[in-house]
Protein backbone atom coordinates (compact mmCIF):
# COMPACT_ATOMS: atom_id res chain seq x y z
CA UNK A 1 0.00 0.00 0.00
CA UNK A 2 2.08 3.35 -1.34
CA UNK A 3 1.66 5.77 1.43
CA UNK A 4 1.99 9.19 1.72
CA UNK A 5 2.93 10.80 4.59
CA UNK A 6 5.06 14.04 5.82
CA UNK A 7 7.72 14.13 7.84
CA UNK A 8 9.49 16.80 9.77
CA UNK A 9 13.08 16.40 10.54
CA UNK A 10 14.77 18.78 12.25
CA UNK A 11 18.72 18.90 11.90
CA UNK A 12 21.48 20.84 13.75
CA UNK A 13 24.37 19.44 12.57
CA UNK A 14 25.03 17.10 15.00
CA UNK A 15 25.79 12.77 14.66
CA UNK A 16 21.92 12.53 16.38
CA UNK A 17 20.22 14.11 14.08
CA UNK A 18 21.92 12.71 11.41
CA UNK A 19 21.11 9.25 13.11
CA UNK A 20 17.55 10.56 13.06
CA UNK A 21 17.72 10.73 9.20
CA UNK A 22 19.11 7.52 9.29
CA UNK A 23 16.28 6.10 11.19
CA UNK A 24 13.75 7.01 8.49
CA UNK A 25 16.14 5.96 5.71
CA UNK A 26 15.43 2.70 7.67
CA UNK A 27 11.92 2.25 8.40
CA UNK A 28 9.88 4.24 6.95
CA UNK A 29 7.67 4.11 3.70
CA UNK A 30 9.45 5.34 0.68
CA UNK A 31 6.08 6.91 -0.44
CA UNK A 32 6.64 9.63 1.95
CA UNK A 33 7.92 12.50 2.14
CA UNK A 34 11.12 13.83 4.04
CA UNK A 35 11.38 17.52 5.04
CA UNK A 36 14.54 18.19 6.71
CA UNK A 37 14.47 21.84 8.89
CA UNK A 38 17.01 24.19 10.19
CA UNK A 39 16.49 26.79 12.44
CA UNK A 40 19.79 29.29 12.57
CA UNK A 41 20.43 32.00 14.89
CA UNK A 42 21.85 35.30 14.02
CA UNK A 43 24.12 35.71 16.89
CA UNK A 44 26.15 32.96 18.99
CA UNK A 45 23.72 31.06 21.79
CA UNK A 46 25.54 32.96 24.98
CA UNK A 47 24.93 36.21 23.71
CA UNK A 48 21.01 35.16 24.28
CA UNK A 49 21.73 34.33 27.68
CA UNK A 50 21.81 38.06 28.99
CA UNK A 51 19.91 39.42 26.19
CA UNK A 52 23.31 41.41 25.19
CA UNK A 53 23.25 43.47 22.36
CA UNK A 54 26.38 42.84 20.44
CA UNK A 55 26.41 46.36 19.07
CA UNK A 56 26.58 48.37 22.08
CA UNK A 57 29.63 46.74 23.15
CA UNK A 58 32.66 48.72 21.87
CA UNK A 59 34.48 45.49 21.17
CA UNK A 60 34.03 44.46 17.09
CA UNK A 61 32.58 41.11 17.53
CA UNK A 62 33.04 39.05 13.99
CA UNK A 63 29.72 38.16 14.11
CA UNK A 64 29.18 38.68 10.22
CA UNK A 65 32.08 36.22 9.49
CA UNK A 66 30.90 33.80 12.48
CA UNK A 67 26.97 33.95 10.32
CA UNK A 68 28.68 32.93 7.17
CA UNK A 69 30.56 30.06 9.17
CA UNK A 70 27.70 28.98 9.87
CA UNK A 71 25.61 28.65 6.75
CA UNK A 72 28.53 26.95 5.04
CA UNK A 73 28.60 24.53 7.97
CA UNK A 74 24.92 23.77 7.80
CA UNK A 75 24.38 23.93 4.27
CA UNK A 76 26.90 21.20 4.04
CA UNK A 77 25.42 18.96 6.75
CA UNK A 78 21.87 19.50 5.04
CA UNK A 79 23.77 17.77 1.89
CA UNK A 80 25.07 15.03 3.85
CA UNK A 81 21.84 14.14 5.19
CA UNK A 82 19.96 15.02 1.97
CA UNK A 83 22.10 11.81 0.14
CA UNK A 84 21.64 9.83 3.30
CA UNK A 85 18.20 9.74 2.52
CA UNK A 86 18.97 9.49 -0.59
CA UNK A 87 21.12 6.52 -0.27
CA UNK A 88 18.28 4.68 1.85
CA UNK A 89 16.08 4.52 -1.18
CA UNK A 90 14.08 7.61 -1.59
CA UNK A 91 13.46 9.79 -4.67
CA UNK A 92 15.39 13.08 -5.06
CA UNK A 93 11.33 14.85 -5.45
CA UNK A 94 10.87 13.11 -2.18
CA UNK A 95 13.44 15.65 0.05
CA UNK A 96 13.14 19.17 0.69
CA UNK A 97 15.20 21.23 2.53
CA UNK A 98 14.34 24.22 4.57
CA UNK A 99 16.32 26.59 6.74
CA UNK A 100 14.77 29.93 8.60
CA UNK A 101 16.37 32.42 10.60
CA UNK A 102 15.15 31.84 14.26
CA UNK A 103 12.61 33.98 15.10
CA UNK A 104 10.67 32.70 18.43
CA UNK A 105 13.49 30.45 20.04
CA UNK A 106 14.63 27.26 18.59
CA UNK A 107 12.00 24.77 19.91
CA UNK A 108 8.72 27.64 19.28
CA UNK A 109 10.32 27.66 15.54
CA UNK A 110 10.32 23.84 15.30
CA UNK A 111 6.53 23.57 17.00
CA UNK A 112 5.23 26.23 14.39
CA UNK A 113 6.55 24.72 11.30
CA UNK A 114 5.32 20.85 12.71
CA UNK A 115 1.57 22.16 12.48
CA UNK A 116 2.05 22.53 8.40
CA UNK A 117 0.54 19.64 7.96
CA UNK A 118 2.73 17.14 9.24
CA UNK A 119 2.30 13.22 9.94
CA UNK A 120 5.42 13.16 12.41
CA UNK A 121 8.24 14.38 13.50
CA UNK A 122 11.75 12.93 14.22
CA UNK A 123 14.37 14.53 15.97
CA UNK A 124 17.50 13.08 17.88
CA UNK A 125 17.57 12.88 21.79
CA UNK A 126 21.30 14.54 22.18
CA UNK A 127 23.14 16.35 20.20
CA UNK A 128 26.96 17.57 20.07
CA UNK A 129 27.11 19.51 17.06
CA UNK A 130 29.90 21.60 15.25
CA UNK A 131 27.45 24.46 15.03
CA UNK A 132 27.05 27.23 17.94
CA UNK A 133 23.65 27.36 17.50
CA UNK A 134 21.83 24.30 18.94
CA UNK A 135 21.53 21.52 21.22
CA UNK A 136 19.47 19.53 20.08
CA UNK A 137 18.75 17.85 23.62
CA UNK A 138 16.90 20.65 25.25
CA UNK A 139 15.35 21.34 22.29
CA UNK A 140 14.44 17.62 22.21
CA UNK A 141 13.27 17.55 25.62
CA UNK A 142 10.73 21.14 24.79
CA UNK A 143 9.28 19.00 22.03
CA UNK A 144 8.26 16.22 23.41
CA UNK A 145 5.91 18.33 25.81
CA UNK A 146 4.45 20.35 23.39
CA UNK A 147 4.06 18.27 20.85
CA UNK A 148 1.01 16.36 21.13
CA UNK A 149 -0.97 17.09 17.63
CA UNK A 150 1.28 15.00 15.53
CA UNK A 151 3.43 12.04 16.49
CA UNK A 152 6.85 12.63 17.95
CA UNK A 153 10.18 9.93 17.69
CA UNK A 154 12.60 10.55 19.50
CA UNK A 155 15.72 8.96 18.19
CA UNK A 156 18.05 7.15 20.68
CA UNK A 157 21.85 6.18 20.27
CA UNK A 158 21.82 3.13 18.55
CA UNK A 159 18.39 1.94 17.51
CA UNK A 160 19.79 -0.18 14.75
CA UNK A 161 17.22 -2.98 14.74
CA UNK A 162 14.05 -3.02 12.62
CA UNK A 163 11.87 -4.97 15.54
CA UNK A 164 9.52 -2.54 16.82
CA UNK A 165 7.28 -3.17 20.20
CA UNK A 166 4.44 -1.67 21.32
CA UNK A 167 3.33 -0.41 24.84
CA UNK A 168 -0.15 -1.91 24.49
CA UNK A 169 -3.20 -1.58 26.96
CA UNK A 170 -6.23 -1.03 24.51
CA UNK A 171 -6.65 2.43 24.97
CA UNK A 172 -7.78 4.94 22.30
CA UNK A 173 -4.20 6.01 22.81
CA UNK A 174 -2.38 2.33 22.35
CA UNK A 175 -4.55 1.90 19.22
CA UNK A 176 -3.53 5.11 17.58
CA UNK A 177 -0.18 4.60 17.81
CA UNK A 178 -0.55 1.38 16.11
CA UNK A 179 -2.97 2.71 13.07
CA UNK A 180 0.64 5.45 13.19
CA UNK A 181 2.56 2.34 12.62
CA UNK A 182 0.66 0.84 9.95
CA UNK A 183 0.35 4.55 8.18
CA UNK A 184 4.62 5.43 8.58
CA UNK A 185 6.40 2.15 8.59
CA UNK A 186 7.77 0.39 5.61
CA UNK A 187 5.61 -3.01 6.38
CA UNK A 188 8.39 -4.85 4.29
CA UNK A 189 10.86 -3.90 6.51
CA UNK A 190 9.93 -4.01 9.95
CA UNK A 191 8.58 -6.58 12.63
CA UNK A 192 6.02 -6.29 15.18
CA UNK A 193 5.35 -7.48 18.85
CA UNK A 194 2.52 -6.00 20.67
CA UNK A 195 2.98 -5.76 24.49
CA UNK A 196 0.71 -5.79 27.21
CA UNK A 197 1.57 -5.72 30.88
CA UNK A 198 -0.40 -6.80 33.83
CA UNK A 199 0.56 -5.82 37.45
CA UNK A 200 -0.71 -7.69 40.41
CA UNK A 201 -3.20 -6.72 42.92
CA UNK A 202 -0.78 -7.36 46.05
CA UNK A 203 1.55 -3.92 44.87
CA UNK A 204 1.59 -0.41 46.40
CA UNK A 205 2.28 0.89 49.78
CA UNK A 206 -0.88 -0.31 51.58
CA UNK A 207 -1.45 -3.76 50.00
CA UNK A 208 -0.35 -7.16 51.18
CA UNK A 209 0.20 -10.26 50.44
CA UNK A 210 -2.04 -11.32 52.94
CA UNK A 211 -5.58 -9.65 51.82
CA UNK A 212 -4.86 -10.62 48.13
CA UNK A 213 -4.96 -14.48 47.79
CA UNK A 214 -3.43 -16.48 44.95
CA UNK A 215 -7.37 -16.81 43.63
CA UNK A 216 -7.68 -13.46 43.85
CA UNK A 217 -4.37 -12.59 41.43
CA UNK A 218 -5.70 -15.38 38.89
CA UNK A 219 -8.86 -14.40 38.57
CA UNK A 220 -7.66 -11.06 38.14
CA UNK A 221 -4.44 -11.86 35.15
CA UNK A 222 -7.36 -14.37 33.90
CA UNK A 223 -9.82 -11.40 33.62
CA UNK A 224 -7.41 -9.09 32.13
CA UNK A 225 -6.49 -11.79 29.30
CA UNK A 226 -10.08 -11.74 28.40
CA UNK A 227 -10.30 -7.94 28.38
CA UNK A 228 -6.94 -7.27 26.23
CA UNK A 229 -6.96 -9.89 23.80
CA UNK A 230 -9.42 -8.86 21.50
CA UNK A 231 -7.70 -5.39 21.44
CA UNK A 232 -4.80 -7.17 20.40
CA UNK A 233 -6.61 -9.29 17.58
CA UNK A 234 -7.67 -5.67 16.72
CA UNK A 235 -4.67 -4.05 16.76
CA UNK A 236 -2.81 -6.87 14.43
CA UNK A 237 -5.79 -6.59 11.88
CA UNK A 238 -4.99 -3.10 11.61
CA UNK A 239 -1.67 -3.74 10.68
CA UNK A 240 -2.27 -6.63 8.34
CA UNK A 241 -4.60 -4.43 6.59
CA UNK A 242 -1.71 -1.75 6.26
CA UNK A 243 0.20 -3.94 4.35
CA UNK A 244 2.24 -6.19 7.47
CA UNK A 245 2.31 -9.65 7.07
CA UNK A 246 0.94 -11.95 10.02
CA UNK A 247 4.18 -13.48 10.42
CA UNK A 248 6.08 -10.52 10.87
CA UNK A 249 3.26 -9.65 13.80
CA UNK A 250 3.53 -11.31 17.75
CA UNK A 251 1.84 -10.47 20.75
CA UNK A 252 3.03 -11.10 24.25
CA UNK A 253 1.27 -10.28 27.77
CA UNK A 254 3.61 -9.82 30.97
CA UNK A 255 2.17 -11.05 34.09
CA UNK A 256 3.08 -10.45 37.82
CA UNK A 257 4.64 -7.13 36.54
CA UNK A 258 5.32 -4.67 39.58
CA UNK A 259 6.65 -1.88 37.06
CA UNK A 260 4.83 -1.30 33.45
CA UNK A 261 7.72 0.60 32.08
CA UNK A 262 10.32 -1.46 33.98
CA UNK A 263 8.42 -4.73 32.07
CA UNK A 264 8.38 -2.96 28.78
CA UNK A 265 12.12 -1.77 29.06
CA UNK A 266 13.48 -5.17 29.44
CA UNK A 267 11.37 -7.04 27.20
CA UNK A 268 12.85 -4.65 24.59
CA UNK A 269 15.99 -4.95 25.64
CA UNK A 270 15.79 -9.00 25.78
CA UNK A 271 13.70 -9.35 22.28
CA UNK A 272 16.35 -6.47 20.60
CA UNK A 273 13.34 -4.53 19.87
CA UNK A 274 15.38 -1.12 19.27
CA UNK A 275 11.86 0.72 18.67
CA UNK A 276 9.32 1.45 21.50
CA UNK A 277 5.73 2.70 20.67
CA UNK A 278 4.07 4.51 23.43
CA UNK A 279 0.61 6.22 23.50
CA UNK A 280 1.04 9.24 25.29
CA UNK A 281 -1.10 8.89 28.09
CA UNK A 282 -3.14 5.87 28.89
CA UNK A 283 -5.93 4.37 30.49
CA UNK A 284 -4.49 5.49 34.14
CA UNK A 285 -3.49 8.74 32.58
CA UNK A 286 -5.13 12.24 34.10
CA UNK A 287 -6.21 14.28 30.85
CA UNK A 288 -4.41 16.78 32.56
CA UNK A 289 -0.63 15.53 32.54
CA UNK A 290 0.86 16.17 29.26
CA UNK A 291 2.74 12.50 29.25
CA UNK A 292 1.30 9.38 31.09
CA UNK A 293 3.74 8.05 34.11
CA UNK A 294 4.86 4.61 32.14
CA UNK A 295 5.86 6.72 28.79
CA UNK A 296 7.57 9.76 31.17
CA UNK A 297 9.66 6.90 32.69
CA UNK A 298 10.81 4.83 29.30
CA UNK A 299 11.50 8.43 28.32
CA UNK A 300 13.60 9.33 31.11
CA UNK A 301 16.12 6.12 31.15
CA UNK A 302 15.57 4.28 27.54
CA UNK A 303 18.40 5.99 26.21
CA UNK A 304 19.53 3.74 23.41
CA UNK A 305 15.74 2.75 21.24
CA UNK A 306 14.09 5.08 19.22
CA UNK A 307 10.61 5.91 20.93
CA UNK A 308 7.39 6.80 19.12
CA UNK A 309 5.08 8.96 21.78
CA UNK A 310 1.18 9.43 19.71
CA UNK A 311 -1.33 11.11 21.34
Amino acid sequence: MQKHSKILIPVDGSQQSLRAVGYVGRMFSKGSQIILFHVAAEVPEAFRDMDFDPTDCSLRYPLRIWKVHQQELIHAFMEKTRQKVLDSGFSNEAIFLKSQSMKSGIARDILNESQQDYSAMVVGRIGRSQLDTINMGSVAAKLVELTGHIPIIIVGEYPESKKILVAFDGSAGSMKAVTCLGTLLDPSACEVMICHVVRPLSIGQWSTKELFMQKHETDWIESNKRKIVPAIMEAKRRLIDAGFSAEHLSSEILTYQESRAGAIAKAAGKGGYHTIVLGRRGYSSPGQFAIGRVTRKILNFAYQPALWIVN
